[in-house]
């Protein structure tokens, strides 16, 4: 009887612990995320070409992949909160056709990537191998 008793006690004392611990991760998750738009709000951090290529023209595939990404984040969060309101503390399950739309977004911006290669046609030049010289130097003709 006594070490149900025991049991139960520090069973409470973990759960305050994970409590604590998560009330943690959440404020030190906030504190980065209040640094990076202090920083972004101050010129610190350019968004400047966040979807946009380096040569300035906006990016479709990333704008859809940052898209998608707002879209899902949002709802997964509105999914917790949702949740947490009817007492179920319980992560929600991500379905197979969410992982396809992002996999299809992530990947559209990789192949757009593979395409785009510099120096094949989008206003970056390959170099180009330097050409012999007409006229050798004395003393550096072959044997």
């Amino acid at each position: 009887m006594e070490s149900k008793a025991v049991n139960a006690a520090a069973m409470a004392n973990f759960d305050t612990l994970l409590l604590i611990a998560g009330y943690a991760v959440i404020i030190l998750i906030l504190a980065f995320g209040a640094t990076i738009i202090i920083k972004i709000w101050r010129g610190t951090i350019k968004i400047d070409f966040l979807i946009n290529e380096r040569d300035g023209q906006a990016s479709l595939s990333r704008f859809q992949f940052l898209i998608f990404t707002f879209v899902i984040a949002i709802s997964l969060f509105v999914l917790v909160i949702a949740n947490i309101k009817s007492g179920d503390i319980v992560f929600p399950t991500i379905g197979s056709g969410v992982w396809a739309l992002l996999g299809i977004s992530g990947g559209s911006y990789v192949l757009s990537k593979g395409i785009h290669k510099p120096g094949e046609g989008n206003g970056d030049k390959a170099k180009e191998p330097k050409a012999a010289p007409d006229n050798p130097k004395p003393g550096n003709s072959p044997a």
